[in-house]
């Protein structure tokens, strides 16, 4: 179920987690220019809303989850970071809404419009990056919840698992990772990001277990 205790724990762990793989990201950073920061923005972007959280007096799940939201849209650092409160913002809004169907339901088409949102957000979308894994952890949820409507954590499970696979496949549909031997960074941390969600949901996947082994440069 979602709640604002489950809320808080996500934001506390999904920061930690990008704080602890923040390196690991930005090395991976060769798209669309190396310049090395999309670990740190994407950090940067939800520590700022789990702040915005943790100022509130509220504990009411529509404004915890609009501060969350705000927080992560003025929050955010780079291309990476914008992607990165669309989603989140997309995401949170659908939740809030009453539409009379199950969480299970509304987070995974909560995840379709996230997706849609972050295609539009950019101007010229490419595939084998953050956009990619996003839609494909979109479409794993919804696949998740039209087999278990009344199962959250199957469903976030599902998104985080079919995110981790689409992350693998973004050097065979982008030739500047394949060259580097690299998966998209993006990609990566929106993967951690859903380990976390998974995590605050069903507490069997420590945030520390799901690195990402970047793969070896092809010769």
């Amino acid at each position: 179920m979602i709640d604002v205790e489950v809320l808080r724990r996500f934001a506390d762990l999904a920061t930690e987690a990008l704080g602890a793989a923040r390196e690991e990201i930005d090395a991976l950073n060769v798209y669309p220019v190396p310049d090395g920061d999309t670990g740190t923005n994407m950090f940067l972007t939800m520590a700022a809303a789990r702040d915005a959280i943790r100022e509130l007096d509220s504990d009411e799940l529509p404004v915890v989850l609009a501060a969350y939201s705000r927080g992560a849209l003025l929050g955010a650092r780079g291309n990476s970071g914008v992607i990165l409160s669309q989603l989140v913002g997309a995401l949170l809004r659908g939740l809030a809404e009453d539409r009379g169907i199950s969480n299970a339901e509304a987070f995974a088409e909560g995840m379709r419009v996230a997706a849609d949102a972050a295609y539009a957000a950019v101007g010229k979308p490419v595939e084998g990056t953050m956009l990619t894994v996003a839609r494909a952890a979109a479409e794993s949820a919804a696949a998740a919840a039209a087999g278990s409507p009344e199962h959250l954590a199957d469903v976030v499970t599902a998104a985080a698992d079919g995110a981790r696979a689409a992350l693998a496949r973004t050097p065979e549909q982008l030739k500047t990772l394949r060259d580097a031997g690299v998966v998209d960074a993006g990609g990566r941390g929106l993967c951690v990001i859903l380990d976390a969600a998974d995590t605050a949901l069903t507490g069997r996947r420590p945030v520390e277990a799901t690195r990402q082994p970047i793969p070896q440069p092809l010769s």
